[in-house]
């Protein structure tokens, strides 16, 4: 086995070859609709011709320098991503538990504390000091550098209590992700970020999944319009390219020093030009406009399905609560044609395609829903 399986049992019994906007085909010729966009990452599907050509013609030019010197896609990419989200500074990485690790350094330093809050099952990453704020993995490889205290996601009374004056940072999903899809009660998240303040503390928004237009909106926290300090994004702003970034006010960038982050790749020029790409892609096709009224879509038909117990989330991003165990239900859709994901919640089907699906598509996999659900 020289490649690492990682996955086990829930990788695909499928190889792919080759796919084109919302389509997907494996080395048998078999079509696949894919509504799980590798983990929330194809905002624009596969191959799109503007960020291919980008990509190439910045290899053509400057395929890599690091951060040492300033590069013109890198400033540009930056800035987009600034008016983009309307944050202060970007600070570019390679992949989302990068960027929260990342993002939990500043908060630590700007604060001079070590305690962080995150929530019971969030998700942040699978690296040293994302595992240590991960819910799922709170027991497994902990790192020694803090304190975290999980609070129910939801919960503001647990939240006021965990608040000591010892703690740096709330790290908090707008909607948990890979739990689900998981929506906060209404006032939580505008409550959190005022307590953390209140507290001298910093609010971490971990937006890797659902930010960069994934629910219709540059940024979730942008519907609440909350003052967040730190945002870490990551999966759509490259749209299959490898990269993420740390955003953060104005206030946090001047605590950080010059040698105290670092990273080879980060801001890579073929990586910026991917990000400059797709951020024009959103705006040129109106792309996020495009995911709100999916998102709307699939809200509205999967409902009405018998066996389906609710729907949540928002734009291409979609939690189908079901009656009965997911996993069957993904493995006999898939057989169909439709490549849909799980999530923590065993009874939930994870939906993040590109915003390019076409609304037709969304119908075709009611219809096959409906076929399995009725049999099973």
């Amino acid at each position: 086995m020289p490649h690492l399986d990682t996955i086990g049992p829930n990788k695909l019994p499928i190889t792919l070859h080759s796919g084109e906007g919302a389509l997907l085909w494996d080395t048998g010729g078999r079509t696949y609709w894919d509504f799980y966009g590798g983990h929330a990452v194809t905002i624009l599907g596969q191959g799109h011709p503007t960020w291919v050509a980008a990509i190439e013609q910045q290899a053509r030019q400057l395929s890599f320098f690091t951060q040492l010197a300033d590069v013109a896609i890198r400033t540009k990419a930056a800035d987009s991503v600034c008016a983009f989200t309307k944050m202060h500074t970007c600070w570019f990485v390679n992949s989302g538990a990068e960027a929260n690790e990342a993002a939990l350094k500043m908060a630590r330093k700007a604060t001079g504390r070590s305690v962080i809050v995150a929530m019971e099952k969030g998700f942040h990453g699978r690296t040293m000091g994302a595992l240590g704020v991960t819910w799922k993995y709170r027991d497994q490889h902990a790192p020694a550098h803090g304190t975290t205290r999980f609070v129910p996601y939801g919960d503001i009374d647990a939240l006021k209590e965990a608040l000591t004056d010892d703690v740096a940072a709330i790290i908090c999903e707008p909607m948990l992700g890979i739990s689900g899809i998981v929506e906060p009660p209404a006032g939580f998240l505008k409550q959190a970020v005022d307590l953390a303040h209140a507290n001298g503390s910093v609010f971490i928004a971990d937006e890797i999944q659902s930010g960069m237009g994934r629910t219709g909106l540059p940024l979730e926290t942008h519907r609440e319009n909350l003052a967040v300090d730190i945002v870490s994004v990551g999966k759509s702003i490259g749209a299959g390219f490898p990269v993420a970034a740390v955003l953060m006010t104005e206030a946090i960038a001047q605590t950080v020093s010059p040698g105290e982050h670092g990273t080879t790749y980060g801001g890579g020029p073929l990586a910026c030009a991917a990000v400059q790409a797709t951020l024009d892609v959103l705006e040129k096709e109106g792309l996020m406009a495009k995911a709100t009224t999916l998102g709307t879509v699939m809200r509205n038909t999967l409902i009405e399905l018998d066996g389906v117990v609710a729907v949540r989330g928002a734009g291409a991003w979609i939690g189908c609560v079901l009656d009965r165990p997911a996993r069957p239900v993904v493995d006999a859709l898939r057989d169909q044609g439709f490549l849909v994901g799980t999530a923590g919640d065993p009874h939930v089907l994870r939906l993040a395609p590109p915003a390019v699906m076409p609304e037709y598509a969304v119908h075709l996999l009611a219809d096959a829903m409906r076929g399995v659900l009725s049999a099973s």
